[in-house]
């Protein structure tokens, strides 16, 4: 519990329940030593080194703050390593109507494309119809999509949009037998999300305590003062201070504050998508995206020599959850359902992931629930800010517009400043 004198806060300080015993929650850390001080003080404090956590460290570099990066595991290895890998404005919300966050999207998926160039791709998805109505439906709507994110840094001139010649859509080897007729092609950009994490956090230039267990806080007169970390490498204790926290754990925001404040108010509710990666099937060169019940979008993505599909959508309780087999079966089902002509159930999965979208909490089915991120000051504690929600395209924005309140400063450099590359260095002391 929290103690006013300043006293520390003890408790378990696990971030999520834990996997099956056959899978560990959190990876086991790199053998080696490490040149860290015992005792660190900083500006600000970060816990959670997901796409959050890096993309506000290396906004406060941006404004020449000194802050730390802490996290359990390492950076990017949680729910940014299981993201659709899409920077994108959100072609769903062209078909639920959110246009408001739609164009918010495609302003910061111009700026993923300046700024980190070497993690980003552009592609042509394909959004198949079932008839000339829906086509022209989709043509215009679409049209729209692509006129709102006509910026588009890099844009290959090999990659057409618009309607879909018939003769390419009925080439591709998912067409026979579908209930498709033809399709219309739009721009997005594709990503790799945990590099991109891990250039987020090499261009702030923080002290990142990766692999480093929270022990308790102290507090003093109703704010954050420090807190006691366990390097999970070797065991040493170490103290971190801070005039500033920002806490950004993603899907174990509610499980930490539970933990170590003994909280039980819900800010979240969590809900999942699944991906599985099946070879490539020879042929499928575009990425197809098609529209399901409840606003949902079934992707199938050729990348990286193998073909990523998902993604379906459960309300779970916690950010460590695995596959379900009704959940795979489901999958599969909507494959079978409208690409009969690949053997799905033949084909070896070789790999599958499930990712946990923290959507902040009301009432209704997670389907039709925002994806906005809110930026919350702790109640009891005036230094902390909590971080609820948000997602992969707009994460840089959030956390621009968060390191502005903190400091009172901004910066153009944000939207232009080339990420540096990650070398895999994990502390970086000034």
């Amino acid at each position: 519990m929290v103690h006013a004198n300043g006293s520390l806060i003890k408790g378990r300080a696990h971030w999520a329940q834990e996997k099956p015993v056959s899978e560990p929650a959190w990876p086991a850390p790199p053998v080696g030593d490490r040149t860290l001080p015992n005792a660190l003080d900083m500006e600000v404090a970060i816990l959670g080194a997901g796409i959050h956590g890096a993309a506000l460290a290396r906004e406060l570099k941006l404004r020449g703050v000194a802050c730390a990066l802490v996290d359990k595991g390492e950076v990017g290895g949680g729910t940014s390593q299981w993201s659709s890998q899409l920077l994108h404005g959100g072609i769903r919300y062209m078909l639920t109507g959110d246009l408001r966050q739609m164009r918010e999207g495609l302003l910061e998926r111009a700026t993923w494309a300046r700024i980190a160039p070497r993690r980003c791709r552009w592609e042509a998805f394909w959004m198949p119809h079932r008839f000339w109505a829906e086509g022209l439906a989709h043509r215009f709507g679409i049209g729209l999509y692509d006129h709102w994110g006509a910026e588009r840094p890099g844009w290959p001139d090999s990659l057409v949009l618009g309607h879909v010649p018939s003769e390419a859509f009925q080439a591709d080897p998912r067409s026979p037998g579908s209930p498709f007729r033809g399709a219309t092609a739009y721009a997005d950009l594709m990503t790799w999300d945990r590099e991109l994490t891990k250039d987020l956090a090499a261009s702030a230039e923080a002290v990142l305590l990766d692999f480093h267990e929270p022990e308790g806080f102290e507090d003093a007169g109703g704010a954050l003062k420090a807190l006691r970390l366990r390097d999970r490498r070797d065991g040493t204790l170490r103290r971190l201070s801070a005039r500033q926290w920002v806490f950004a754990l993603g899907p174990w925001t509610d499980g930490a504050l539970t933990h170590w404040f003994g909280e039980t108010r819900q800010r979240l509710r969590l809900s999942s998508g699944i991906h599985l990666w099946f070879d490539a099937v020879p042929g499928c060169e575009r990425p197809w995206a098609i529209r399901r019940p409840k606003g949902r979008i079934l992707f199938v993505i050729p990348r990286d020599g193998l073909l990523q599909v998902g993604t379906t959508e459960r309300e779970v309780e916690d950010g460590w959850v695995p596959i379900v087999s009704t959940e795979r079966e489901e999958l599969f089902e909507a494959l079978e359902h409208h690409l009969p002509a690949v053997p799905w159930r033949r084909m070896p999965i070789r790999s599958e992931e499930l990712g946990v979208r923290p959507l902040v909490t009301s009432s209704g089915a997670t389907a039709h629930l925002s994806r906005e991120a809110v930026l919350e000051r702790h109640e009891r504690f005036a230094n902390l800010t909590l971080v609820l929600g948000g997602k992969l395209t707009t994460a840089r924005a959030l956390m621009d517009q968060l390191a502005t309140d903190l400091t009172g400063q901004t910066t153009p450099a944000s939207k232009t400043e080339p990420l540096r590359l990650w070398d895999g260095h994990s502390a970086q002391i000034r």
